[in-house]
């Protein structure tokens, strides 16, 4: 049940972000971030702390994207329990299971992000939110005995 309402949350936020135009330069807001690509382009200012206007913009847009995808993490699953991304990947395939920690900034998983999306490429035209899913799966796997 916990599943399906979060996939239905990531379907309610991501459908939105699917259907704006092509926005050129950096992401300026979270709906703006489509794919892998968009959501690197997007959190790099943010780790490297760039100051520059646009830079600023595209930090707040990365922020505001995982902390949106956080948020619907934390509605869709009981405290402290793993959680299940279903229906990841070009047909739909996978399922991906992790359990948040306590505490996770935003700069450490936009760092954790960049870093799993470098060794990655063919998440670059995925939606963005696979991305986010499949960095927190790495880093944060399911406990074997709690796994859903």
């Amino acid at each position: 049940m916990k599943t399906k309402t979060l996939v239905a949350a990531l379907i309610f936020f991501v459908a939105p972000v699917l259907g704006t135009p092509a926005f050129a330069g950096l992401p300026t807001e979270p709906e703006d971030i489509r794919t892998g690509d968009d959501l690197a382009a997007a959190c790099k200012p943010l780790v490297e702390h760039d100051v520059s206007e646009e830079g600023e913009l595209a930090a707040k847009a990365c922020s505001g994207f995982l902390g949106s995808m956080v948020q619907k993490v934390y509605e869709a699953t009981e405290s402290g329990r793993p959680t299940t991304f279903s229906r990841i990947g070009p047909k739909q395939e996978t399922t991906l299971c992790f359990q948040l920690p306590d505490q996770l900034s935003f700069v450490d998983f936009a760092k954790l992000l960049l870093s799993y999306r470098a060794q990655h490429p063919e998440l670059d035209d995925r939606p963005a939110y696979e991305t986010g899913a499949w960095t927190l799966a790495v880093n944060f796997p399911c406990p074997k005995d709690k796994a859903p």
